[in-house]
């Protein structure tokens, strides 16, 4: 028989309708307020699950956050990072009609009053009743709650949500509390639910369609010759067998050379950067319109981009892929960060015949081999290795600049 030994018998009812009558009273009779709820075990604990109104998390939800550059141990959570608190509160406000909070966890000291139906199930419904002095610690979720009720210690003070829209209270926020008063098994909470692993960068840009960016980068990897088909959109990095030709993250740093000229520059400053560009349906159309000319242009002309068109996107013959990626650096994401700082100079001129001009002598012009002279002492040292920061892209991308605009 499983039971909930933290449950005393007088809170156990024969039926759910007496469970919520016996919480009603109880709430009465205390000034408290009665949620639905499920109690289980987990880890030995009890824990319960329900979800509260964002007005109810505000006054009773307090992040008890340590001090950074000092002793975190005593506090409950660790020290407030206040631009991720922003970040999700402008998230929020941006969003208000279609955002997703995922579930905080919360520790409570002592059992609280859960009325529950009798039963031998691991699983009970119950009902929760919270009387009004009552507060919560958070174990997991503090820049979540601290979105929604305001930060304000430090240097930094940052407005709820709720402060600017206080309809935003009616919404729900689901919570699980764990009944916990040893301070180390908090700690140690908290701990084992940071054991999760990130989203790869190329899966959060085929998901996040929020962005503009990655609107305009699914449409261009779709209606590509090349790309379609070719690009993996779930990886973190390439096998070095695999046949596709780039990580989807990988042609977004493309998009970003061709947007801002820097495939480096920081997720957030890219975004404020890129936004206006792509700020309606017509820019982004001119956007996909010009990436797609270029791509076009360099598939079919610039080796081995154009043999790799014609090769099927699996099976034997595309084996081929993974050697030809060692050999030529427009198959790395170093050479189409040179592609798109190049490409980003030659947008800047106004007649479209020009550009296409400039784009085939991209193609044609520049010897692609990661062994050619132009690639050594920038983005390939004296031993052969590939170099990846700003610098060398900045200085390779000149030398091909260079070479685009001497005489033949």
């Amino acid at each position: 028989m499983t039971t909930l030994t933290n449950v005393t018998k007088e809170l156990e009812h024969d039926s759910v309708e007496s469970a919520r009558n016996a919480a009603n009273e109880d709430a009465a009779s205390s000034g408290g307020r009665v949620f639905p709820c499920v109690v289980f075990r987990q880890g030995g604990r009890v824990s319960i699950a329900t979800a509260f109104p964002l007005s109810f998390v505000e006054k009773h939800i307090i992040p008890d956050s340590a001090i950074k550059g000092g002793d975190p141990r005593p506090s409950t959570n660790r020290p407030m990072m206040p631009d991720h608190v922003k970040v999700i509160r402008d998230y929020l406000r941006q969003n208000r009609d279609a955002y997703i909070l995922p579930p905080v966890t919360l520790n409570v000291r002592t059992m609280p009053q859960v009325h529950v139906n009798k039963s031998n199930a691991a699983v009970r419904s119950g009902f929760l009743v919270i009387p009004d002095e009552t507060v919560f610690y958070i174990t997991d979720g503090q820049h979540r709650i601290a979105a929604i009720r305001g930060h304000d210690t430090g240097k930094n003070i940052i407005p709820g949500i709720l402060r600017d829209d206080p309809e935003m209270g009616a919404d729900g926020l689901c919570v699980m509390i764990v009944v916990e008063s040893a301070l180390p098994r908090i700690h140690q909470d908290f701990a084992d639910a940071a054991h999760t692993k990130p989203i790869p960068p190329s899966l959060l840009a085929a998901y996040n369609m929020r962005e503009p960016i990655n609107k305009v980068l699914h449409i261009i990897v779709n209606e590509s010759d090349l790309l379609r088909g070719r690009v993996d959109e779930t990886s973190k990095t390439l096998g070095k067998l695999s046949q596709s030709l780039f990580l989807l993250n990988q042609v977004r740093g493309l998009m970003k050379e061709l947007l801002v000229g820097d495939f480096a520059i920081a997720e957030d400053a890219f975004i404020l950067a890129a936004s206006p560009r792509l700020a309606t349906s017509e820019q982004q159309d001119t956007f996909v319109t010009q990436t797609l000319q270029l791509l076009n242009v360099l598939e079919a002309q610039m080796a081995p981009w154009d043999k790799i068109k014609e090769l099927p996107k699996e099976g034997g013959v595309a084996n081929q892929i993974p050697d030809l990626r060692d050999k030529y650096l427009n198959l790395k994401a170093t050479g189409l960060a040179v592609i798109g700082r190049v490409a980003f100079n030659i947008n800047k001129g106004e007649l479209e015949v020009d550009r296409i001009k400039a784009y085939s002598d991209l193609a044609t012009k520049v010897n692609w081999l990661r062994s050619a002279d132009i690639w050594k002492g920038n983005v390939i040292t004296a031993d052969g290795k590939m170099v990846t920061s700003r610098g060398p892209v900045k200085s390779a991308a000149l030398e091909v600049i260079k070479l685009l605009a001497s005489k033949p």
